[in-house]
């Protein structure tokens, strides 16, 4: 569990990093209701993609 936890830990920092330097980038500004909605859609559908393959993984050992 605690992996798990350093990966979706990893994997939201580099989307956040990823997505300040696009919206910077791009717009000049960055908007924080934007990003909260961005975290928060990025972690649901990281954790519904880890669930989904685990579900996989269980159907290919029986």
């Amino acid at each position: 569990m605690e992996t798990q936890l350093r990966v979706y830990l990893a994997g939201t920092i580099a989307a956040v990093a990823a997505f300040l330097f696009v919206s910077l980038a791009f717009s000049g500004q960055f908007n924080f209701v934007h990003g909260g909605v961005f975290i928060v859609f990025f972690i649901v559908v990281m954790v519904v993609f880890t669930n989904f393959i685990e579900w996989a993984e269980s159907l290919e050992s029986n």
